[in-house]
């Protein structure tokens, strides 16, 4: 379309900001974030800096519903975002498919979703959920029970009955899992349970113990592998500096563990984005740690990233078949726990994605 500049000192400001993070110059005011190239990963770092220089907390979902500068300013210039804070947000909602669900992982970044949603078809309706607490106002929950239950009763906003599609995103994996057995336990079908790339809560009962000999020397082998790949990937420079940053990490959990069982792990909200997705990490993380699985009487789906940076001896991915009473099915997909949900990967994503979809809606709507 045609090329519309700032005019104003607020639109101005913006376009810089997205001429900086997404490396394109120059950026028109009526210019789509994700037609420029755009993507979840850089929405965080637009997101930061919108917070850094103007002070508002915007959830990530906001780029849906306002993908332009033009759309954008307004929101950013507004004192008081008074729309209701919810948790659903419609990716894609027009469809005549069932709807699928997604779950936020631990950094609570919806629009992992809309590449996916998009390769899916505009056929099939795609709805995300984003974490309490990124509106800056409530606090984010800390058990994966309440977070499952307060995102069944605002999906059944949409859609008051079964049959559910629910899909998570790495910690969402766990939260959908939960979701599932609710519903099941309130009589409702889920025909389809999918994990992109979730770690099993918990260590399953394949894997070594800590305490082990050969949990101990795969350790060590496994840490010796990856410096030695660190070393020949990296400069000398960016080498130390890595190792001087995991260092800091191992010290503060050091201190952490030392301290009080009943007091909070330390984190240093300065390693995120903000540290307002730093506090929903840390209650995340929080609700994981605490929460038990049970066997789930249906089926679980599991994308498995073929490039994920998990020592195989930590790697719990598996352990969801210990609780999957009709068994785990597994897809490999390509890219690492964060790229195999961007392009170009999402497509192979997708097309797998579509095929469990198909056969499952149309198991479920013949009985």
């Amino acid at each position: 379309g045609t090329f519309v500049a700032p005019r104003n000192e607020l639109e101005m400001q913006l376009t810089k900001m997205w001429e900086k993070v997404l490396s394109v110059q120059p950026v028109g005011v009526t210019d789509n974030f994700f037609d420029l190239g755009g993507h979840s990963l850089l929405a965080v770092r637009l997101f930061a800096q919108i917070e850094k220089v103007f002070g508002k907390n915007l959830p990530l979902s906001t780029l849906l519903q306002a993908p332009t500068v033009e759309q954008l300013t307004p929101i950013v210039r507004a004192e008081d975002l008074s729309a209701p804070w919810s948790s659903l947000v419609a990716v894609q909602p027009g469809g005549s498919k069932p709807p699928l669900f997604g779950v936020h992982g631990a950094l609570a970044n919806v629009l992992t979703y809309r590449a996916l949603a998009r390769h899916l078809g505009l056929d099939q309706p795609v709805y995300g959920f984003q974490a309490r607490g990124l509106d800056g106002k409530q606090e984010p929950a800390t058990r994966i029970e309440e977070m499952a239950e307060n995102y069944i009763a605002e999906m059944r906003t949409v859609q008051p009955k079964g049959p559910y599609f629910l899909a998570g995103i790495s910690f969402g994996g766990i939260v959908a899992f939960e979701m599932a057995q609710q519903l099941r336990a309130q009589a409702e079908e889920v025909p389809l349970l999918v994990l992109f790339n979730s770690d099993y809560p918990g260590r399953p009962k394949y894997m070594p113990y800590p305490e082990s000999f050969h949990y101990q020397t795969a350790q060590y082998m496994e840490t010796l592998e990856r410096h030695l790949k660190d070393l020949k990937r990296l400069r000398a420079s960016e080498y130390l500096r890595l190792r001087m940053k995991g260092l800091k990490w191992r010290i503060k959990r050091r201190i952490s563990k030392g301290a009080d069982k009943h007091t909070p792990e330390m984190v240093d909200f300065n390693d995120f984005p903000t540290p307002l997705i730093g506090k929903i990490w840390s209650a995340c993380t929080e609700a994981e740690r605490a929460y038990v699985p049970q066997i789930y009487s249906g089926r679980i789906t599991l994308f498995w990233a073929s490039e994920a940076t998990v020592p195989p001896s930590r790697d719990t991915r598996l352990g969801w078949g210990e609780v999957a009473a009709e068994g785990l099915e597994v897809h490999v997909v390509p890219g690492d726990h964060g790229t195999m949900r961007e392009e170009p990967n999402v497509r192979i994503l997708a097309e797998k994605l579509t095929a469990c979809l198909k056969r499952t809606q149309a198991r479920s709507s013949s009985g």
